[in-house]
């Protein structure tokens, strides 16, 4: 099992870059929130979600865009889309998906699915694919920059994208919370 964990940033929409260490606390991946025009910068100062994040290690770069910065994309009112990159090339999507405890899904392209859940009030999210317990996250609540402890239980997946995806889950999740109040 490898452990991973990073803090978020203060304030909520800066593209300032954010160090994921390891478990010797030495920095390995570089988590980035970025934009891809100047009206997504906007909106996220002025309270909307935090769209397209990407993450690093030096050699490989791991990106999530929101579906309505991908030309041709279909939105439904229902469901949020992300297309998930490495490199520049597409390797899935990562989608919503409607149910009482908060879920997403990687769609890859090789036909595999993992999913990401959290429980009803719960801030701690379980990965799974098909047949095996992934990565547990636990997150500091209450926080105005929380700290996320991952993990990683699994070599199948790189852990930068499973971090990546984690970020993006949490994001959307914190977001769904804000709406409903």
């Amino acid at each position: 099992m490898a452990h991973y964990y990073f803090k978020e940033n203060f304030f909520n929409a800066s593209k300032s870059a954010i160090d994921v260490f390891n478990a010797n606390d030495e920095a390995v991946y570089t988590l980035q929130l970025f934009y891809t025009s100047t009206a997504q910068e906007t909106m996220a100062y002025l309270g909307s979600n935090k769209q397209n994040f990407e993450i690093t290690d030096g050699n490989d770069t791991y990106r999530v865009l929101q579906e309505r910065t991908i030309s041709g994309a279909f939105k439904t009112p229902f469901k949020t889309v992300w297309q998930v990159e490495k490199n520049g090339e597409s390797i899935g999507e990562f989608r919503s998906k409607i149910g009482f405890k908060p879920t997403m899904l990687f769609e890859g392209n090789k036909g595999d699915v993992l999913k990401y859940q959290s429980g009803f009030f719960s801030r701690s999210v379980q990965v799974t694919d098909d047949h095996h317990n992934l990565m547990q996250t636990k997150s500091e609540r209450f926080k105005l920059a929380s700290r996320h402890d991952i993990d990683i239980e699994t070599e199948t997946y790189h852990p930068a994208m499973l971090i990546l995806l984690f970020q993006v889950f949490y994001e959307y999740q914190e977001q769904q919370r804000k709406n409903s109040n």
